[in-house]
C-alpha cells in the first residue's frame, strides 16, 4: 500500500517546460539540427517535417529534453511567383522567398498568385489561383468569459522558530511558531490569465488552542530564514479546518506566481503538513478567463 507521504512525494513532483526560437539548418535522420544562438544542436523533430533551411522553428523543452514543435508563425497557403521556372520556382510567402518544386501541371509565371501546399516536405507550389475570397472579420467585441475551477496542491510546507529556524513540515501558528504553504509557480500555471473570482484553502487542523491569523509571503519555496508574512487576517476558531475561504485579494497575489500563504499569531494552533496530508494547504481557485 502506498502510504500518504509517498502520494505527497509524487505529486509534489513537477516537471518543467520552456519554449525558444531557433533556426532550422537540415534534417540528420530523423532529427532536426538547428541554431540556437550560439550554439548548433540536434534534437527530435516532431512537428511540420521537415522545416526549410532558414526557417525560423519552435523548440519546447520539456523536463530538459527539447524537440522541434513547427515554425514559430503560422504558414500562409498563398503566395506569389517572383521567379518563375521548372521545375522549382521562388515563391513569396507573407514577405519570405523560398524556392520549392512546383507541379508538372502547372507552369509558373512572375506575379501569379498560387496555392502552397507545406504538407509536402520542402513544400510545393501546386498552381494558380483563380481568385481569393476573404471574408469579413468578425467584430472585435472579445469572446465570451470561460468560468474554471482549479485545485492546486502546495508542494511544500512548513514551520519556523527564532533560534531554532525550520524544524518541522507542520505549518504552526503559536507564540514562537510561524507555519507556510509553498507553491512555487503552480498557481500561476494553473491560473493563466485568468481572473479570480474565489479562492478557498486545505487546513487539515491537528490542534487549535488560542488566536490565530492567516496571511501571505513572497516565497516559491521554503526561503533560507524567517517567513516575510503580510496580510494577515483573523482566523478564528471554526474556521481553521477543511475548505475556507481566503480574501479574494489573496487570489489575484498568490496567481503572480512564486507566493504563498501563511499562518502566525499567538495561541497554540497545528496543522498537518503536506508530508502528511497531500492535500495540506490546497488552494481551490475560481474565476473566468
Amino acid at each position: 500500500m502506498i502510504n500518504a507521504e509517498a502520494v505527497a512525494r509524487r505529486l509534489s513532483a513537477q516537471g518543467s517546460a520552456r519554449s525558444e526560437t531557433a533556426v532550422f539548418v537540415r534534417m540528420d535522420g530523423r532529427f532536426a539540427v538547428v541554431n540556437i544562438g550560439p550554439a548548433t544542436v540536434t534534437v527530435p523533430c516532431v512537428g511540420f517535417n521537415p522545416p526549410l533551411a532558414g526557417m525560423a522553428v519552435r523548440v519546447e523543452w520539456v523536463n530538459g529534453s527539447p524537440a522541434v514543435t513547427g515554425p514559430v508563425t503560422p504558414l500562409s497557403p498563398l503566395g506569389e511567383i517572383t521567379a518563375a521556372g521548372t521545375p522549382r520556382a521562388t515563391v513569396l510567402v507573407d514577405s519570405v522567398s523560398y524556392m520549392m518544386p512546383v507541379m508538372a501541371s502547372y507552369t509558373p509565371a512572375n506575379g501569379d498568385s498560387v496555392v502552397v501546399d507545406w504538407t509536402v516536405p520542402g513544400g510545393m507550389i501546386l498552381g494558380k489561383v483563380a481568385a481569393v475570397d476573404r471574408p469579413a472579420p468578425p467584430d472585435e467585441t472579445g469572446g465570451e468569459a470561460v468560468p474554471f475551477t482549479v485545485t492546486v496542491r502546495a508542494s511544500n510546507s512548513g514551520r519556523f522558530q527564532p533560534g531554532s529556524g525550520w524544524w518541522g513540515n507542520d505549518p504552526w501558528a503559536s507564540a514562537n511558531n510561524d507555519g507556510i504553504w509553498v507553491y512555487g509557480n503552480r498557481v500561476r500555471d494553473a491560473v493563466g490569465a485568468g481572473t479570480v473570482s474565489r479562492i478557498d484553502i486545505y487546513l487539515p487542523l491537528v490542534q487549535q488552542v488560542g488566536v490565530a491569523s492567516i496571511g501571505v509571503h513572497p516565497h516559491p519555496s521554503i526561503p533560507g530564514g524567517a517567513p516575510t508574512i503580510t496580510s494577515m487576517t483573523p482566523l478564528p476558531q471554526g474556521r481553521r479546518s477543511g475548505w475556507q475561504t481566503l480574501p479574494l485579494s489573496f487570489g489575484a497575489y498568490v496567481a503572480a506566481g512564486g507566493r504563498g500563504i501563511a499562518v502566525a499569531d499567538g495561541g497554540y494552533n497545528m496543522w498537518r503538513g503536506t508530508s502528511t496530508d497531500s492535500l495540506s494547504g490546497a488552494l481551490r481557485i475560481s474565476g473566468t478567463r
